[in-house]
């Protein structure tokens, strides 16, 4: 898309910087003020991203979704095992764990409206599932004893576990036995595993080969990033098939997690003062995390801003098409409120304040807004 000359993209940014105006109206009406300078801090970078966000085409935000989030997450390829193989070196488990989380809680909350009966987290149950077996394939009564529901009819679990094996990007494959042991007769079995060329991008790491014996184990670093990463490359490829990603359900929840982890990007880095109790906690690093004062977290202070940062998400990474499934949707309207709670998820509590981890991610985009804000200035 041409985006000076992009209306919608225009319109988007618009909506961006009257979010702002309400988030500072709102941030100066506040008298609570937990750190001392916390308020002006905010006030301050609210005003800056006012001031530059606007400027030469939405460049900051160009530069932080397309370099930072598309490149790492969601490669513009229709390849699965390339878009795969680029997630899944891209980043380390440890470097984004916080996406890890949002993602992993994304994915187990979407699995359970399709495996209803199941008991922990999916993606748990299938890292453990695959670790099990010598042979890196899930049979399928293995996998109905897992996610299926003994309240429900055999062929209605079979259409539940099939979207689960479409979600993970799986495949099934069949055995056909011509005489069964117990019957006599032919059996057909059916199991379920990773793509050929999958597997390849796996031997390099989480899978070892014993060629000898001819099995297949999973190394310990094999783990629910392994399908979280599976689960994004799925989404990376099938992007203009909504239907293929799971719908606005989909569309909606990773809009409005990367609308989160631009958010806190942006959010100033506070120093605090050299007597406040959190220096002195076992549990803080002082070089790689932030304090969020709680006064931050106040409902009407961020809201304004989640709406339109989703729909500039949404709109990045998947043109009109998926805006257009979070105009009005009210999977979003549901995900919006949940949205300042996933704020506390993912940061941690010390001492009764909130405290941002300084991920690679969160530095990389900080670094963009800081360098053009510079640039600006200079120019």
């Amino acid at each position: 898309m041409a985006e000076i000359q992009d209306p919608t993209w225009k319109e988007l940014l618009q909506q961006f910087k009257k979010g702002l105006e309400k988030a500072i109206d709102e941030l100066e009406k506040r008298d609570a003020e937990n750190i001392p300078g916390a308020k002006e801090a905010l006030v301050q970078r609210l005003n800056n991203m006012k001031l530059h966000f606007p400027k030469n085409n939405g460049d900051i935000f160009l530069k932080s979704i397309n370099d930072k989030i598309q490149n790492a997450f969601f490669p513009n390829t229709k390849i699965f095992s390339e878009a795969f193989d680029k997630i899944l070196k891209s980043r380390t488990h440890e470097q984004d764990f916080i996406i890890n989380e949002l993602l992993n809680g994304f994915v187990t909350s979407k699995a359970k409206a399709i495996a209803s009966g199941t008991q922990g987290p999916i993606i748990n149950r299938m890292v453990e599932a695959f670790s099990k077996r010598n042979d890196f394939n899930i049979i399928d009564h293995q996998f109905y004893a897992m996610f299926g529901d003994p309240n429900k009819p055999r062929h209605y679990i079979k259409n539940q576990l099939e979207e689960l094996v479409k979600m993970f990007g799986l495949v099934s494959k069949e055995l056909v036995v011509k005489k069964d042991v117990r019957k006599s007769e032919q059996k057909v079995y059916t199991f379920y595993t990773f793509p050929d060329d999958i597997i390849e991008i796996l031997e390099e790491k989480y899978l070892i080969i014993d060629e000898e014996l001819g099995y297949a184990y999973v190394s310990d670093a094999f783990d629910r990033n392994v399908f979280i990463c599976m689960f994004l490359a799925n989404v990376s490829i099938n992007r203009d098939d909504i239907e293929k990603i799971g719908g606005s359900y989909t569309i909606n929840g990773i809009s409005a997690i990367f609308a989160l982890i631009l958010l806190l990007s942006f959010m100033p880095k506070l120093s605090v003062d050299a007597t406040n109790p959190i220096l002195n906690d076992p549990n803080f690093d002082v070089d790689n995390m932030s304090v969020i004062p709680k006064s931050w977290m106040m409902r009407q202070v961020l809201d304004p801003l989640f709406e339109p940062l989703i729909k500039i998400i949404a709109y990045r990474l998947g043109g009109g098409l998926w805006l257009t499934k979070i105009i009005d949707s009210e999977i979003n309207k549901k995900i919006i409120n949940q949205i300042r709670f996933l704020l506390k998820d993912v940061n941690k509590w010390i001492l009764g304040e909130l405290v941002r981890v300084e991920i690679p991610i969160f530095v990389e985009i900080a670094n963009i807004f800081t360098e053009i804000v510079v640039e600006y200035d200079e120019s």
